[in-house]
């Protein structure tokens, strides 16, 4: 008994370690995917759908469905998280991007960003913040279902005057991220439960996030790695993008602060509904772009997102909670 305690606590030290310098992850896997694509020229578009199909699949296994029935009974907090994520994220994403962008690509890229949905950050963080950790989860496995029709449409409607956005290719592409995973993770999760109970799914819950973390890191470096050229010759167009990526997440979060104070949500149910829209699943994004938009600069903006999104979060982590507490205060 005391071997597996000592077991769990270095798994959830280890975890603990993995989000706590999420932020260096990131950007070493950049560093590393662009270096390696300069010097290689190798295409390793092959691995970015099984890395987020295993990225998805953790995801769903530790996942308690009971959690639904729950959320489902205040249906005020789990709209405005709808909202939120599905229709005013992507709407800011546009709009910045098409106000300080001319490439019409990463305006489409900042879009896509916007418009998937939230990835197990969302829950992470609103753990650390003491925050609706059901909602956020609901939150997301609800936004991930949706995005199959959601996000192809956002799309269509949003950039589909500039950029030819291939609807049908995209659902296709949605349909196998989300639902062979979903599937797969909820007949693991059955066969766990069955053979060894909850428990044994408690007992190593901690590994789930960091291993969707590392699937999460290897899309990323392949992004790096494919746009590696582009980005050296011309390295004006991702310095922009980061500059326009850091004012569209500003906005992000002051706008769901702004919502959650105006529909009068307390403190724990306005975290998820905030960061559900702020901490996008970015890796979902980037599957898209190369097999949607490939040999554009759809991508690039994407791997801005990627680079400005954790430090944005980790800064707000701070600025929200005050802002929060002294409307509860007052």
């Amino acid at each position: 008994m005391k071997s597996k305690t000592k077991e769990q606590s270095k798994l959830v030290k280890f975890n603990m370690f993995f989000r706590r310098y999420m932020t260096v992850w990131v950007f070493a896997a950049i560093f590393f995917g662009f270096a390696f694509g300069y010097y290689t020229k190798l295409n390793l578009s092959f691995l970015v759908l099984p890395l987020v199909f295993v990225m998805i699949y953790i995801m769903i296994i530790p996942t308690r469905f009971s959690l639904f029935v729950k959320v489902f009974q205040s249906p005020k907090e789990l709209l405005l998280g709808l909202l939120n994520i599905l229709v005013i994220a992507p709407i800011i994403a546009f709009a910045t991007s098409y106000l300080l962008l001319a490439d019409h690509n990463l305006v489409a890229g900042f879009t896509l960003a916007g418009a998937v949905p939230p990835g197990g950050m969302n829950a992470a963080w609103t753990g650390l913040l003491g925050g609706n950790v059901p909602l956020a989860i609901v939150l997301q496995a609800l936004t991930l279902i949706l995005s199959v029709v959601q996000v192809p449409y956002t799309l269509q409607l949003l950039v589909g005057t500039y950029v030819e956005i291939p609807v049908s290719l995209l659902m296709r592409s949605l349909s196998v991220l989300v639902f062979l995973p979903l599937t797969a993770g909820f007949l693991t999760r059955q066969a766990i439960v069955k053979m060894a109970g909850e428990r044994k799914i408690d007992e190593i819950r901690p590994l789930f996030p960091v291993l969707s973390g590392f699937a999460a890191l290897g899309v990323v470096f392949v992004a790096a790695s494919l746009q590696a050229s582009r980005i050296i010759s011309n390295p004006s167009i991702i310095s922009s993008a980061i500059v326009v990526a850091a004012i569209y997440y500003t906005l992000l979060f002051f706008t769901g602060t702004a919502i959650s104070r105006a529909a009068k949500l307390n403190y724990e149910n306005s975290i998820p509904v905030i960061y559900g829209g702020a901490t996008k699943n970015l890796s979902i994004a980037i599957a898209l772009a190369i097999a949607a938009f490939p040999h554009s600069s759809v991508v690039l903006a994407v791997i801005a997102c990627f680079m400005v999104q954790m430090p944005m979060a980790s800064v707000f982590f701070r600025v929200v909670p005050k802002i929060l507490k002294k409307r509860n205060v007052s």
